[in-house]
């Protein structure tokens, strides 16, 4: 196999990357940030950032971004393996479920390339090391030369028996580090995202990449190493510990035979498993460029990923070059083209007219640079189109032409040099073609929005549907946000979901297949069902058979009796008797101040020290107690709240809420991985516009959900910390207009992290969620009915509340939702359950088949007019 022996890498540390040239560099990952839904003030808002950053910046860089195919295969195979590590009941029908989603949807995807784009920056660490830093007077240029060249002599590996010139100090390696530390935070700030260091692995992973040929045909290289330990010992006894890089390590890399199958594109050849597979590339690199941009309106690098269904690689080697570098050399331009114009006119002719541009456009940089300052970047800017045979890569590359000339850039494939650009890939490369670079001030590198990303979900854990755009796939992992693991980036740590949208937009469905696409991935579930949708599940779901699955409607059973009553729903006494004090206030309509409420504050402290506390107990104190009243106000008091309990007590629906001593009520318990908990004859009001005219049965009902919230935060305590748990609350506002009910909600989503539980909470209405969006972890937005809930959703995004944002929320069609995920990205997409099955046990409409039938073939007789 043909290797480059003169690798231009000589050693891996970490991020640190070691050039064969003596140059150092750090390579970062930057995690990236949504952009789409920006106005123009917040557009400019990472523009400025990174212009900062480029102005103030001495160091070379090394911008990459590298495409990678969704690789829905991958994902799955790794929940399965996940799946197969843990012992769960379904265990089988889950890796049955996943087995065929795997199937199923490399059938559908077969036939395109969806991509995620993953950026990179490397910096050039010892600013003596920059590339453009000995441009200038050439006598000061020789002494700078002639001092690094006896620095060096200097070194220990020069003088130390048992060390060689290429050895790298391990003192030296940590100087390197504690430098890339500290940039690791101003990218961080300048970029506008979490910026991580990559890994020894990751950092090989990025140079072996290149010699790829398929999708998935390079992995991480766990403890993969580029060197070894030596010391050396001066003549005083001194020891030196070093690195000393192989070279071999790298040609193990280079795994793939390159071949020039012509002047302008390069064949790869590679064993893939048992075959040889091919890749066509061709390297594109721009000749003419504008040295400065406008902004907004240059964000060249996310149109590529906007725009293109094939994938696409950068690379930008930007070296720095002081400001007085970059006005001195322009000024010897200046001169140069004054010279030309000298000669012509002594031989009675004018210059070219492109020389005049030339002229005219250098005389303007300069001016430019004088008045601000600037520093200039001399760039490459190099492009990787790769294709499966030569006519679609001649296709793809024109497209990628058309594209980048949107933007005043012009590419070209240079004849013969396609090698040289393959190696301005590499991190540490040198440039081996310096025939294209292209001086530009920082407005250019940071109107190109690098890091500006498209991406959305985690990429691991079960398939949720696709974006709008591109139809990418997303995958969600309901609790990665509590793993804590090293290289996730999330900015939110909250497992809660908000799910928000109007009736009929599919907030009823995402919350259906979530919960059930988390039960099928390990979790364990229990729905809150107040309107009783959820009954058919009885009979079992797909892939869930009905002996899995839990729906208990509570009332249907005389054993029912009294198994909600806080004192045996809540976690302790004292926070039975906070929510039965917050029930009983709300039911006799009694508040602070009154003397009924006094009373009832009584009767539950009483209540509390009891063996066998319940609400009917409350009922039998205050009857005992009655005639011990000292006061007429108070006793009237008192035989008010006996009467409003009695008649409260004769609901049928109020006995699950009033236990009585020595009852034998069934206990609330949860033992299968879906559970449905639903309530009899339960009645919740409409709206509450008109609070002080809701009925008896009404208050009644929102009194259990309360309860029933406190039951839920026993669910989270009782279960093993170590299994992810989801608690569907339908109707949440409901529960939340109680102080307590909300305490209850509220506990939940700030605890759920620690007791790895998610509480998924779907309401209709933005300002449902008010001050409990700071809390959220994935937000969902289907359509809104109202213009003002749409800006205040925006604003839950962290969006622009900008009337084109707004319009775009309430227009998305159903079973589409803007989507946040813990990352803070943010894209509109289809929620798709993949199977008919699934999607017909999840339909909440009322349409039957039949009807659903005739629909179809009514629509498609209008659409052709038969």
């Amino acid at each position: 196999m043909k290797v480059f022996t003169d690798f231009p890498v000589r050693h891996i540390e970490g991020n640190l990357a070691f050039g064969r040239d003596g140059s150092v560099w750090a390579y970062y990952q930057v995690e990236g940030f949504g952009y789409d839904f920006r106005d123009t003030m917040q557009k400019i808002h990472p523009y400025n950032r990174q212009l900062s950053f480029y102005v103030e910046n001495v160091h070379d860089l090394h911008f990459l971004m590298i495409p990678s195919l969704t690789d829905v295969s991958g994902i799955i195979d790794e929940t399965i393996e996940e799946i197969g590590r843990k012992d769960y009941a379904l265990k089988e029908n889950r890796i049955r479920y996943f087995q065929s989603l795997k199937r199923t949807l490399a059938a559908q995807r077969s036939s395109r390339e969806t991509n995620e784009y993953h950026s990179y920056i490397g910096v050039q660490l010892d600013p003596r090391k920059n590339e453009m830093r000995k441009i200038g007077n050439l006598g000061l240029a020789a002494v700078t030369t002639l001092k690094d060249l006896v620095a060096g002599f200097t070194s220990p590996v020069y003088r130390a028996v048992g060390l060689e010139p290429n050895d790298i100090l391990k003192r030296d390696i940590e100087q390197w580090r504690r430098q890339a530390d500290g940039l690791r935070e101003t990218l961080g700030q300048s970029m506008s995202s979490l910026v991580r260091a990559l890994t020894k692995e990751e950092t090989v992973f990025l140079i072996e990449q290149n010699f790829s040929v398929t999708h998935n045909d390079t992995r991480l290289r766990k403890g993969y190493e580029t060197g070894m330990d030596v010391n050396g010992i001066e003549d005083s006894g001194r020891v030196h510990e070093a690195r000393r890089g192989n070279s071999k390590a790298f040609y193990e890399l280079q795994n793939a035979e390159i071949e020039e199958y012509d002047q302008k594109t390069l064949k790869l050849y590679k064993m893939v498993g048992e075959e040889i597979e091919e890749n066509y590339v061709q390297y594109l690199v721009a000749d003419k460029i504008s040295p400065r941009s406008l902004h907004p309106g240059s964000e060249w690098m996310l149109h590529l990923q906007n725009r293109l269904r094939f994938p696409v690689s950068v690379s930008i080697k930007a070296s720095f070059m002081r400001n007085d570098q970059i006005i001195k050399q322009l000024s010897d331009v200046r001169l140069a083209y004054e010279d030309q114009r000298i000669e012509a006119a002594k031989g009675g002719s004018e210059v070219d007219l492109k020389v005049s541009k030339s002229e005219s456009g250098a005389i303007q940089m300069e001016a430019r640079f004088q008045e601000t300052g600037y520093p200039a970047y001399v760039c490459s800017f190099v492009f990787k189109v790769t294709a499966k045979d030569p006519d679609e890569l001649r296709v793809r590359v024109d497209e990628l032409k058309r594209e980048m000339n949107q933007f005043g850039m012009h590419l070209l494939s240079p004849y013969g040099e396609m090698i040289s650009y393959f190696m301005e890939f590499i991190p540490t490369s040198p440039r081996y073609n310096a025939d294209y670079l292209q001086y530009v001030e920082p407005t250019k590198l940071a109107g190109m929005m690098f890091a500006a990303t498209t991406n959305i979900g985690d990429n691991r854990g079960f398939y949720l549907g696709q974006t709008l755009k591109l139809n990418r796939p997303v995958f969600i992992k309901p609790d990665l946000a509590a793993k804590a693991f090293e290289g996730v980036q999330n900015v939110v740590d909250s497992l809660a979901v908000m799910i928000a949208g109007m009736t009929g937009k599919g907030k009823s469905f995402l919350i259906n297949l979530f919960a059930y696409l988390s039960v099928l991935s390990g979790s364990l579930a229990l729905i809150v069902d107040p309107k009783g949708d959820r009954k058919r599940w009885a009979e079992g779901l797909p892939f869930i058979p009905p002996e899995f699955i839990s729906v208990w409607t509570l009332g249907a059973d005389e054993r029912d009796a009294g198994c909600l009553d806080p004192f045996r729903t809540s976690v302790s006494t004292s926070e039975a008797k906070d929510i039965a004090m917050d029930i009983l206030s709300f039911l006799c309509d009694k508040h602070l101040g009154d003397v009924g409420f006094t009373q009832l504050s009584e009767a539950i402290e009483h209540e509390g020290e009891q063996d066998d506390p319940c609400l009917g107990g409350l009922r039998d104190y205050l009857k005992a107690r009655l005639p011990q009243e000292t006061t007429e106000r108070r006793r009237e008091s008192c035989m008010e709240l006996i009467e409003t309990l009695e008649t409260l007590g004769r609901l049928q629906i109020s006995r699950l809420l009033f236990g009585e001593k020595g009852q034998r009520y069934r206990v609330l318990e949860v033992s299968k991985p879906l559970q449905v908990l639903m309530v009899q004859n339960l009645q919740l009001p409409k709206n509450d516009k008109d609070r002080g005219k809701i009925r008896p049965i009404e208050k009644i009902s929102e009194a259990i959900l309360i309860s029933i919230a406190a039951f839920t935060k026993q669910y989270m305590f009782n279960q093993d910390r170590h299994i992810h748990k989801i608690v569907v609350q339908d109707e949440a506002k409901t529960v939340e207009r109680s102080a307590e009910g909300k305490a209850q909600l509220d506990f939940i989503t700030r605890m759920g992290r620690h007791y790895n539980t998610t509480l998924m909470k779907g309401t209709q209405n933005a300002s449902d969620y008010d001050e409990d969006v700071a809390n959220m972890g994935m937000k969902f937005s289907f359509a809104l009915k109202k213009y003002d809930e749409s800006l205040e959703m925006l604003r839950y995004f962290n969006l622009p509340d900008t009337p084109a944002n707004a319009e775009y929320l309430n227009s998305l069609d159903r079973g589409t939702a803007l989507f946040q995920d813990i990352y803070g990205r943010t894209a509109a997409i289809r929620i798709h359950p993949v199977y008919k099955e699934i999607e017909e046990a999840f339909d909440s409409s009322t349409a039957t088949e039949e009807e659903r039938t005739y629909e179809r073939q009514r629509q498609e007789r209008i659409r052709t007019g038969v």
